[in-house]
């Protein structure tokens, strides 16, 4: 009994009668299902707070607490999991009642097994769309949705090779890079092309989550186990069970939550706020970081086995500027995109182009999509059909960094400082374009000259030509 959303459907069978719960335990596992059975409510309630279940079978007349009030709490407690229901007698208005109370279904006995199994099979694929949703929604609050893995460089085929290599493992993959390389694109491509690929993709940004919430948002938390909490929650764990969770800006995690996330990655439990149960879970991690993670263990600000627990695979994206072989594919690409969304025809003319190519983009493959979009749409404005965009559309201050009054150093050089105050690397790599640039020019590409006038090997040379986008091959 399986299906494209599901692997293996995790049922519980509630029921006094224990010639019931043998022969529905032996039917369901004869279809693949992971089966545990309960002679009672109470112990039940226990099994769902150590455990998650796709589906509850529970008979209606039981001693102790009845079917009706254990239907009525999994509904206010564990609204993911669906409940088939099932009875002696033939009563038209339990049934009813039953239905009304949120049950799937509900079944007499005796049953016919195939019954049993296909109701099964179709309550699991619903909670599995209704847990899929909450991931969806997540995911539509954060991004527009991802596209394709985009790029003729080298740099970006070690991606692509890198993603085919993670996706064949279930090994932990951290990935680094600045703002707006694509980490969370890359994410998605490795879960996409993985066994995991039909399960939940959940997005765990750590900049952005309370801290105070962190440890509810991620593993949920029982009724009443702070002020707010009305209702359970279930959280991100329990949702992306059998899936994979992508964590963002892990460096941005306290030394608390950072304690929380290493128990998980160890042993494979989490406590939701407020109770004394574990729950299991099955989760792919997927982590990923603008900062220096490295250096912030040495400084002790980010846990040495939190961090080895997560570099299993490590991948390093390069920033836009050091690949810009990939822009005009990716102009293309955002043209293509835009024009399908909006039902135009806009292309660009190969001087606004060669603009995009010369400049930086600090903020890089992000920028770069937002620089496109805007431009496509000041292009289409005023166009009767054919909109081209032009440098005209392109921000005034693209391609080159707003520059103050020229200083001069105590070596006699005069160097323009730029106004918006750029990193020290940004305005290293600013100089360093700007001189290198020069030299190119003054001694017509030749980089065996450049090289002796820089005092550096041509390797050294070549490789600061590739990092500030001025390579060439002669």
């Amino acid at each position: 009994m399986s299906s494209e959303s599901t692997d293996i459907i995790k049922v519980l069978v509630v029921d006094d009668e224990p010639g019931f719960l043998r022969i529905a335990e032996k039917a369901l596992k004869g279809e693949g299902c992971d089966v545990v059975t309960s002679d009672g409510a109470e112990e039940a309630l226990e099994h769902l707070e150590s455990r998650f279940f796709d589906v509850v079978v529970s008979d209606v007349k039981m001693p102790g607490m009845d079917g009706i009030e254990f239907l009525q709490k999994l509904r206010e407690d564990r609204p993911t999991v669906e409940v088939v229901m099932v009875s002696g007698h033939a009563d038209a208005q339990m049934a009813i009642e039953v239905m009304k109370l949120g049950a799937f279904d509900f079944l007499l006995k005796p049953l016919e097994l195939e019954d049993l199994i296909r109701v099964v099979t179709r309550a699991a694929r619903k909670g599995y769309l209704e847990r899929r949703n909450i991931v969806l929604k997540k995911e539509l609050e954060r991004t527009k949705g991802a596209g394709n893995i985009v790029g003729i460089s080298d740099e970006m085929a070690d991606v692509r090779t890198f993603v085919t290599r993670a996706s064949s493992s279930d090994m932990p993959v951290l990935i680094t890079g600045e703002s707006g390389t694509g980490k969370e694109l890359v994410a998605q491509a490795i879960h996409e092309h993985s066994l995991r690929r039909n399960q939940p993709f959940v997005i765990v940004d750590g900049a952005t989550l309370r801290r105070e919430l962190i440890d509810s948002e991620l593993f949920g938390h029982e009724k009443g186990a702070f002020t707010g909490a009305i209702t359970r929650k279930a959280g991100l764990f329990e949702v992306a069970d059998k899936g994979t969770v992508f964590l963002d800006e892990i460096g941005e995690l306290s030394s608390e939550n950072q304690a929380s996330l290493l128990r998980v990655l160890e042993t494979g439990t989490f406590r939701p706020v407020g109770s004394v149960k574990e729950v299991h879970t099955d989760v792919r991690i997927i982590s990923a970081t603008n900062r220096a993670i490295d250096k912030a263990v040495s400084t002790g600000d980010f846990r040495q086995d939190l961090y080895f627990r997560l570099k299993g695979l490590t991948l390093a994206i390069p920033p836009l500027r050091q690949r810009p072989d990939d822009i005009a594919p990716l102009v293309e690409y955002y043209l293509d995109y835009y024009n399908r969304q909006c039902s135009c025809s806009v292309r660009i003319s190969k001087e606004a182009l060669a603009e995009l190519t010369k400049y930086r983009w600090p903020g890089n493959v992000r920028e770069l999509r937002h620089v496109v979009e805007l431009a496509a749409l000041l292009a289409s404005e005023n166009a009767d059909s054919q909109a081209c965009i032009t440098p005209d559309h392109l921000p005034d201050d693209l391609g080159r960094m707003p520059e103050s009054e020229a200083v001069t150093t105590e070596h006699g050089w005069s160097i323009k400082v730029p106004e918006q105050q750029p990193t020290y690397a940004d305005f290293r790599n600013y100089c360093d374009h700007a001189y290198i640039s020069k030299l190119l020019t003054e001694f017509a590409g030749n980089k065996q000259q450049v090289a002796r006038i820089l005092k550096v090997s041509p390797s050294v040379l070549y490789s600061k030509l590739h990092a500030l986008g001025l390579f060439t091959k002669e």
